[in-house]
């Protein structure tokens, strides 16, 4: 990197200059900070495997993941995030969620917001609950949760700031059976060396039959309830707990205890062969809706997406015995 050039630099030094500068590789670094966020709430219900909370000096060089020039074969997920699915705790849970329930996961713009040419996240999963991601070719095979912008005004609470809290919104896959735990990628293409530049951060989830469901709405409605206090990401409060207590199915029918427990064996009840079946909507392989990410990426149908989340707001719309939360 060329630093301190005097004033009184000739022109041809100027511009050697500026082509140092357009070839140096742009350095970006991010990860998810909570994998279940209630907007309504502020809360933090669920984190991915290993976080050490935003406030560790070494979150930047030590959970960041980085895969630079397109690597053909590297380890999907961090070291510290590779090898198990129970590095979880009391403060830090997996998260809990059902088929079909719409999650909103939440990270930081580290000055990346881009309203012109936004990079673009997804959610990678597998509706085999044994499958643990291992290498990144994955991402060209693995069924696509959701797809959604890293950054922008529309997504991001103080678009202004460079390290403003931002959002996505993914729907659960409907294929996935409650009682089980299942590996997911968040995968994002920031792709600012012309070589490639990605990154992940893995997380796990419990699937249930009920759970802590956050009411869907528009991105712009969630966002004027402004962003998260720095706190959210230090682990589950009290407040976070109690929330938690509050478990209904998506249907809004309030359960606890032994209801819940009942609802769980019921849904379980689909045999695994049921499970591994595809979804009705297929992810596809295609180039030219690519756009913007690697051009061998699975995009989902955005017809049918926009068709499920319809079916998810007019059956919450329906709830009668939810408790009223405080907005």
């Amino acid at each position: 990197m060329v630093r301190g050039i005097a004033c009184t630099a000739t022109a041809s030094a100027a511009m050697a200059l500026i082509l140092a500068c357009l070839t140096t590789p742009v350095q970006a670094h991010s990860w998810v900070d909570c994998v279940k966020f209630d907007p309504y709430s502020k809360e933090c219900l669920g984190y991915a495997r290993g976080y050490p909370t935003r406030n560790a000096a070494d979150i930047n060089t030590a959970y960041a993941y980085l895969f630079n020039a397109s690597p053909t074969s590297q380890a999907m997920c961090n070291p510290i995030q590779q090898s198990s699915a129970s590095d979880y705790s009391a403060d830090f849970p997996m998260a809990v969620a059902q088929p079909g329930e719409t999650i909103y996961t939440s990270w930081e713009a580290n000055g990346h917001l881009n309203n012109t040419n936004p990079t673009k996240v997804q959610v990678l999963y597998y509706p085999d609950p044994s499958h643990q991601f291992s290498d990144v070719s994955e991402r060209n095979t693995a069924p696509v949760a959701g797809t959604f912008d890293y950054a922008t005004s529309q997504n991001c609470y103080n678009p202004d700031q460079p390290n403003s809290v931002c959002l996505g919104s993914w729907v659960v896959p409907t294929n996935l059976v409650p009682g089980m735990v299942y590996h997911f990628v968040w995968f994002w293409y920031f792709n600012a060396n012309p070589a490639g530049q990605w990154y992940s951060t893995c997380f796990d989830m419990q699937i249930n039959a009920a759970s802590y469901v956050v009411e869907p709405a528009a991105m712009d409605a969630l966002l004027v309830l402004g962003g998260p206090s720095p706190s959210y990401s230090d682990g589950l409060d009290a407040a976070a707990k109690q929330l938690l207590t509050q478990v209904t199915t998506l249907a809004g029918n309030y359960v606890s205890g032994a209801s819940a427990a009942a609802a769980a064996a019921a849904a379980a009840s689909v045999t695994p062969a049921e499970a591994a079946q595809p979804q009705s909507t297929p992810y596809a392989t295609d180039t030219a809706a690519a756009a913007g990410m690697d051009g061998s990426q699975n995009v989902v149908d955005p017809a049918a997406t926009v068709a499920e989340a319809a079916d998810d707001s007019s059956a919450v719309s329906s709830r009668k015995c939810r408790p009223r939360r405080r907005r």
